[in-house]
């Protein structure tokens, strides 16, 4: 059973990696949160997949990146980069399902299909699936991936206790949102009186620089007249 101190251990994890982010923004939240949960879990693979959507013309391309994961070495290191979604069957059903996702024989299901090797070799027994969904539409941000090994099941209460760690995850990914619009909006503030500022500096200055081609001409034909009318006077 999930005690309540493993609980709070997550909370205090994600307060501190917030703390430690204001001092130093190359601290990573997500990290410090996967990490204390495969800990408490006791699991080797606990990783954390960002779901991207980007696209024109009602085209919409659906990718995902790990950001987070442990082994630290295997996950941090080498960053995997963006890859399609579909790539990824088993995180796309995930996303798509908008629920936790239970895998319980990841060697026979398709979904898993495309990494059998990795379960093959780890001894994967079932692999857990969180999404990660923000309140505004609803739509998956992010997946967690957890997976036991060597025979090992998922009893209620740890999935419960994932569910709530994914939910708190939400909410901090909500809360960076927020801080973001709120950049995005102070930097517009600042943008917009200085591109008018910047518009009239260059009418200003066009109008200067054609000043001073004036006056650069008119040196140009003083340089030329002046000998010749000083030789005259002397």
């Amino acid at each position: 059973m999930i005690e309540r101190k493993a609980f709070l251990q997550i909370t205090k994890a994600m307060i501190l990696g917030i703390r430690n982010s204001l001092i130093d923004p190359s601290v990573r939240i997500k990290q410090s949160i996967i990490k204390e949960l495969a800990e408490i879990l006791g699991v080797e693979r606990c990783v954390l997949f960002k779901i991207a959507r980007e696209g024109t013309d009602g085209t919409i391309k659906e990718s995902c990146e790990i950001i987070a994961g442990v082994p630290c070495e295997e996950y941090l290191q080498q960053p995997s980069g963006r890859e399609p979604l579909v790539t990824h069957p088993d995180i796309e059903a995930s996303v798509r399902n908008g629920r936790t996702l239970l895998i319980k024989d990841p060697r026979t299901d398709k979904r898993t299909a495309y990494f059998q090797n990795m379960i093959i070799k780890k001894n994967i027994s079932q692999i857990l699936y969180m999404p990660i969904c923000i309140e505004e539409d609803g739509k998956a941000v992010g997946v967690i991936v957890i997976d036991t090994i060597q025979g090992k099941e998922f009893d209620e209460d740890e999935i419960l206790f994932c569910s709530e760690v994914a939910e708190l995850i939400s909410l901090l990914v909500v809360q960076e949102n927020a801080i973001l619009q709120h950049f995005r909006d102070q930097v517009v503030n600042k943008i917009v009186p200085l591109s008018g500022f910047a518009k009239k500096l260059c009418e200003n200055l066009e109008t200067t620089l054609n000043y001073l081609e004036i006056i650069h001409k008119e040196a140009e034909q003083m340089d030329k007249i002046l000998p010749k009318t000083l030789e005259e006077i002397f």
